[in-house]
């Protein structure tokens, strides 16, 4: 297949792509689908933390291209040479779940890693996380590195009803609540709101927030106002946005 523009101008920033092939399939829902992937020596040379991505090159549906989408890193095994991506089996299909959709044992792809990283200060005691099923893969990284003692408050934005069979894992300083999906965000805002974080102590606290533009948005200006926490106790990212058609 060809390359597209974003593919050589990566390439001219030094960016290499890796070839990865697929080992193994898990459905913990039949629309959230986890790809076992084999990459040997990929993983030696990150540094693996928090919230770790890489860039997916998969097939085009518009044309003979390929494109790329960012996924997080989910269980990494440096010394077997293996990491699995999690993909939401949305509709209508995107190029990116198409291509879990249809992935079979020994399908190849390449993936490039972004060096971006994640830093939530050690003496956080509370930690915020907030998004959509899109950002479930994140938060479960970030879970399984907080500091040790700190309280979770997690509120994802989902419509589905089999949410306990989702690889979410928690602790008993975890909480785990669900806003059902709206256009603005302010479902997700009334959660957190609803679950006292405005008694938070700003200065030990740090909120993470990713997935549809309109509810980043929303989570970052309560972030900012009623929370009034300092710019480097929040990160907040949007993935997608609604009834944009990425091809």
């Amino acid at each position: 297949m060809a390359a597209n523009w974003q593919r050589g101008v990566l390439k001219a920033m030094g960016v290499k792509n890796h070839a990865v092939e697929v080992v193994g399939i898990t459905d913990f829902t039949p629309w959230y689908r986890r790809v076992r992937l084999s990459a040997p020596g990929f993983l030696d040379e990150l540094a693996l933390h928090p919230t770790i991505w890489v860039r997916l090159w998969v097939p085009s549906l518009s044309s003979d291209k390929v494109v790329q989408r960012g996924y997080t890193i989910v269980d990494p095994d440096p010394a077997a040479g293996e990491f699995s991506l999690d993909f939401v089996l949305h509709e209508p299909v995107g190029p990116a779940a198409s291509w879990a959709k249809h992935a079979t044992i020994g399908l190849r792809a390449e993936v490039a890693h972004t060096p971006q990283k994640l830093s939530i200060d050690a003496e956080s005691d509370t930690l915020v996380l907030a998004g959509d099923v899109t950002a479930l893969p994140a938060i479960t990284t970030i879970l399984g590195a907080a500091p040790e003692g700190a309280t979770k408050h997690v509120v994802i934005q989902d419509t589905h009803d089999d949410h306990d069979k989702l690889p979410l894992a928690v602790d008993a300083r975890t909480t785990v609540s669900w806003a059902e999906p709206d256009d603005t965000g302010s479902g997700i805002v009334d959660l957190l709101a609803a679950s006292l974080i405005e008694t938070l102590d700003a200065e030990r606290s740090y909120l993470w927030s990713a997935g549809e533009r309109k509810l980043v948005k929303a989570v970052r200006e309560h972030a900012r106002g009623p929370l009034a926490l300092p710019r480097h106790r929040q990160h907040t990212q949007y993935y997608w946005i609604f009834g944009h058609d990425a091809g």
